[in-house]
């Protein structure tokens, strides 16, 4: 396997981890920061979510973004890496206020 395809892959693993629960610390949220940033640098969605999980904390708080806010952003980018697996793949959400 190549540099380039682990790094894929683990992005995808640590994605799932998040949306699933298995991992929703900020140490997995910095994770995901610098991998998308460093993989999709010139995607401004992926920027959107980029912001989001550097504004992440568990709770969420004024500014900044819960573990649910989270999850679902970091579906939407499974939905973009991933050949779709169901039937409707969900839109971006919106960013929070």
């Amino acid at each position: 396997m190549d540099k380039h395809s682990k790094a894929h892959n683990d992005l995808l693993e640590t994605l799932r981890d998040f949306i699933e629960g298995r991992d929703r610390s900020i140490a997995a949220a910095g994770r995901l920061e610098v991998a998308l940033d460093e993989m999709f640098p010139d995607d401004e969605g992926i920027a959107d979510v980029v912001l989001a999980l550097a504004s992440y904390r568990p709770g969420g708080g004024e500014y900044l973004y819960d573990e649910h806010q989270v999850a679902k952003l970091c579906e939407w980018v499974l939905s973009k890496l991933e050949p779709p697996t169901r039937a409707s793949i969900p839109k971006k959400p919106t960013r929070a206020t």
